[in-house]
């Protein structure tokens, strides 16, 4: 048995040499501070896609021309425009650009006038002129007030038709406008006393009563032929803004939309 001296000397060796072991391992040095990479970034989001559908009438070859880019100019636009060339052998001077529902109806309609043209006046329909169709501005160019229909490519206007022998009908200058009576003078100058008003509204006679020559019989025709068709059908009997040509358009009248305005 051990005595007491030789333990304690076997326990301090032992301290010893783990005091000895503790001072050779290094401890290892604090490591300094590394900053993290800048976090790249977000991407933008993506625009949010438009679905965009096909044109019936386009495709069946209702009418001649081509799907167009979609339109957006503030409250103006449309998703899946058409611009639209011609109407079988009937060439569109302005190329409007149209919704494909206000397509398919003129598509009708100049079909129509072509059937016209050939009853009424002995000729193929060949050209009409018309406007570009889509054009965002508020009703009659006014500078407020509601958006046209035009903001919408919801209409087109019909400035003249011409025909394969070289006539030109001319809505301005064929349509049998109203009657006008000049303004009553007081005796008083004013800048509008060479001006004059249309006639009362009690004494307007119907278009078809008033049209003397074949041209504007066929376009009194034409106009009540659109009336049929369209939602807002305005000529020169609707107001000074439309003393030149037609307008046409399908926009929402009445509370469930089956409202017509025929002028």
């Amino acid at each position: 048995m051990r005595s007491p001296a030789v333990i304690v000397a076997t326990v301090l060796a032992a301290f010893g040499a783990a005091s000895a072991l503790a001072q050779e391992v290094p401890v290892p040095k604090k490591r300094p501070d590394i900053e993290a990479p800048a976090a790249e970034s977000a991407p933008p989001p993506a625009p949010p896609s438009i679905r965009r559908s096909a044109c019936p009438a386009l495709l069946a070859g209702h009418f001649k021309g081509k799907l167009a880019p979609p339109l957006s100019d503030g409250e103006c636009g449309e998703h899946s425009p058409v611009e639209m060339e011609a109407v079988g052998k009937v060439q569109l001077s302005g190329k409007p650009t149209v919704n494909c529902a206000m397509a398919t109806e003129f598509a009708a309609i100049i079909e129509t006038a072509g059937a016209l043209s050939r009853e009424m006046l002995g000729t193929e329909l060949r050209r009409i002129e018309t406007g570009p169709g889509y054009e965002c501005r508020h009703r009659n160019r006014g500078v407020t007030g509601k958006l046209s229909e035009h903001g919408y490519a919801n209409a087109i206007d019909i400035v003249a038709l011409e025909l394969s022998d070289g006539r030109k009908v001319s809505v301005e200058k064929d349509w049998p406008h109203l009657p006008q009576k000049p303004k009553e003078n007081s005796g008083e100058e004013t800048e509008n006393d060479d001006e004059s008003v249309e006639a009362d509204d009690a004494k307007r006679a119907p278009v078809a009563e008033r049209a003397s020559t074949p041209e504007a019989n066929f376009l009194a025709k034409l106009h009540e032929a659109a009336c049929k068709r369209f939602t807002t059908v305005l000529g020169p009997d609707a107001n000074a803004d439309h003393h030149a040509h037609f307008h046409f358009d399908l926009g929402c009248h009445g509370r469930d939309c089956t409202y017509l305005i025929c002028e």
